[in-house]
């Protein structure tokens, strides 16, 4: 496989946003070397976020759970307020975590947490100066470690990412944590405890125009319980064409071992082709006609030769309300 292809399946970015994204990567986390280049893929994946968002959403004001967070961007997004059944999916898999730590003027404190079977999500809020809607806000170094890691397995990859996601109602700063892995071919899900011990350092706002808020360093140890239930839905084995951009060619490619949850999708396809689903090719289509997208997707090779890959959604979504899975121009019906 080519080094080009290996980079495309191990996770998706637009390439025209690279080079403007990277240079707004500062030293935002760290990771041991074989998930360096990875985390370097996060990491700019997160500086476009930024770049993307723009001076428009740094001045959205919403509540300050990561249930109201995922309630904004559902609609945001969707174009569509969230249904009751949304709001229990979202309210089931989260939890509250509520620990602070004060530098000086700043408080942060580690929210709460929304959690599913390869990923969970962090919410952070950060008080005590004024926060301004004209500005970035960011920290010059996040470091993330767990205890047990699952990245530790064998075959493994994964890797976490963050972005300053706007002010809460009270005018605190809000910064969102992602973490996903896939890999192992593991059919159980591991709902054992994860503990977390995450460090912040020296806020500062603007990547441009960069200005030091508070120095110092912030340090959280707290549990992520995983052993939430989450629906699931098995589909067939199912051939998908799938478009090869280096080509400019169309490939079927088989899936396998499908799997659909609340939080994401799982299956297990041939890597010989080399080609691969795009994150841009891979949307969760409701009932009532809203798309969810994805927040990119992890490879691991399997001793087989096939590559396990996993997705992340946008937000967690009630599979009740899911019409079907599109890749592509293929539909993959869930019920």
């Amino acid at each position: 496989m080519k080094e080009t292809d290996f980079l495309s399946a191990f996770g998706e970015i637009n390439e025209a946003y690279i080079e403007t994204a990277a240079a707004t990567v500062g030293n935002a986390g760290t990771a041991s070397p074989r998930f360096k280049r990875k985390m370097t893929v996060l990491l700019i994946a997160a500086a476009v976020c930024l770049c993307l968002m723009g001076a428009a959403a740094v001045g959205v004001m919403y509540g300050d759970s990561i249930q109201s967070w995922f309630s904004h961007e559902w609609a945001l997004i969707t174009k569509r307020g969230m249904s009751q059944g949304q709001l229990a999916v979202i309210d089931h898999l989260s939890q509250d975590i509520n620990i602070s730590k004060t530098v000086d003027d700043v408080t942060v404190t580690v929210d709460s947490a929304t959690v599913g079977d390869d990923t969970f999500y962090l919410l952070l809020r950060a008080e005590g100066v004024k926060f301004s809607s004209r500005y970035l806000y960011n920290f010059h170094d996040v470091l993330m470690e767990l205890s047990p890691d699952p990245r530790d397995k064998g075959g493994t990859f994964g890797g976490y990412g963050y972005q300053y996601v706007g002010r809460d109602g009270d005018g605190a700063a809000l910064f969102l944590i992602s973490f996903n892995y896939a890999g192992g071919g593991d059919a159980e899900r591991d709902t054992s405890p994860l503990q977390v011990t995450l460090t912040l350092k020296d806020l500062f706002r603007d990547a441009a125009r960069e200005k030091t808020i508070q120095k110092g360093e912030w340090v959280f140890t707290f549990t992520v319980d995983r052993s939430q239930p989450l629906e699931a839905v098995a589909l067939p084995d199912t051939p998908v064409t799938l478009a090869d951009y280096q080509t400019h060619s169309e490939t079927v490619v088989w899936l396998r071992d499908i799997r659909v949850t609340n939080v994401g999708i799982r299956f297990r396809q041939d890597s010989a082709s080399g080609t691969f689903i795009h994150a841009d090719g891979l949307r969760l289509i409701l009932k009532n006609g809203a798309e969810v997208g994805n927040d990119g997707g992890y490879g691991t090779p399997l001793d087989d030769a096939s590559l396990e890959r996993s997705y992340m959604w946008q937000f967690p979504v009630d599979l009740d309300e899911a019409a079907y899975i599109c890749i592509g121009d293929t539909r993959l019906p869930l019920s």
